[in-house]
């Protein structure tokens, strides 16, 4: 702990020492959105100051809307000791913690309308990945001017109600279908991307190739888990959808999810269609719930294997 501390202050003392430009720390209240659309990182920003404290919150890059990393106490610097923080204030740090990883945000105002953010993202799950850093531009969002109010009229129908999403983000490992590749690492079989493995299938090299053709197939980029350590709950995405279409002889087995709900059988949370249980959650009924609302959420039809029984690779499909 005291390691990633020294570290934090480490970087925020560096981009002090680099950075120019003025600004107050009024400045920085407001949202802001990333001026990239497309970008796979952090969409937008909310800033709050009230006196010296400041809040931030921010929103990851998440289908089909984007996932609510919290609200969270920040710190605010000025160039020097004897600065005045609310009129000089030129950067914010903000920590974002889940329970597999740590994100250090660091913002610059390079304008009343434009900031910059810096993260710094370590992981503590034990999954080998390495700790990265990127960088976004956010503009100010415009504030609606008022208009005049409209003179009555009916009321309109109700909006359909929203199909049903997880309120945290969803813990997955982004990866290229068109690099990963079947190696033997310490005599076992595995499915890598560069320097990282991220299926393990033991002694079995034919599974090992046919999971590969699979993910190619579908294009499968992102591997996704609800509850790691240890996940009780696996699944994979196409660039933050769900796979699509049928590989040939792969073996499935189909689902109604409107259908789906969780259930208590025999003192283990499953869920279950009609009569019959799909996935066991032990003792985890809030992993059960949040695996639930995967499902529905990606509109999953279909359960499928590499190797049953005691299979070495599953996934789900619409």
């Amino acid at each position: 702990m005291k390691k990633a501390i020294y570290i934090s202050l480490a970087i925020i003392i560096s981009l002090i020492m680099t950075s120019s430009g003025i600004a107050g720390l009024n400045d920085f209240s407001g949202n802001w959105n990333n001026t990239d659309p497309d970008t796979r990182g952090i969409t937008r920003l909310k800033i709050r100051v009230n006196g010296n404290n400041v809040k931030v919150r921010a929103w990851g890059q998440c289908h089909p809307q984007d996932c609510d990393w919290g609200n969270v106490n920040a710190r605010a610097y000025a160039p020097s000791v004897s600065s005045n923080l609310r009129s000089s204030a030129r950067w914010i740090s903000a920590v974002f913690t889940t329970n597999f990883s740590r994100t250090l945000v660091i913002i610059k105002q390079n304008s009343r309308s434009k900031i910059e953010a810096e993260i710094f993202t370590s992981f503590k799950d034990g999954s080998g990945r390495s700790s990265y850093r990127s960088k976004y531009q956010f503009r100010r969002a415009a504030t609606a001017s008022p208009t005049p109010s409209p003179s009555p009229s009916p009321a309109p129908a109700p909006s359909p109600s929203p199909s049903p999403a997880p309120t945290q983000g969803e813990d997955c490992i982004s990866f290229n279908p068109d690099t990963a590749r079947v190696v033997k690492k310490q005599g076992r079989w595995k499915i890598a991307d560069g320097d990282h493995w991220l299926f393990d299938f033991k002694g079995n090299r034919s599974e090992a190739r046919n999971t590969l053709r699979i993910i190619k197939f579908y294009g499968m980029d992102q591997s996704c888990f609800v509850g790691r350590p240890g996940p009780s709950f696996n699944y994979m995405l196409v660039s933050g959808s769900p796979p699509s279409g049928k590989f040939q002889r792969e073996d499935c087995i189909s689902f109604n999810p409107r259908q789906l709900r969780v259930k208590k059988v025999n003192n283990s949370y499953k869920i279950v269609d009609g009569s019959h249980w799909l996935f066991d959650f032990g003792n985890k009924r809030s992993e059960a719930r949040r695996a639930l609302s995967i499902i529905k959420k990606y509109g999953f039809r279909y359960s499928c294997f590499v190797g049953r029984p005691d299979p070495s690779f599953k996934y789900m499909r619409k």
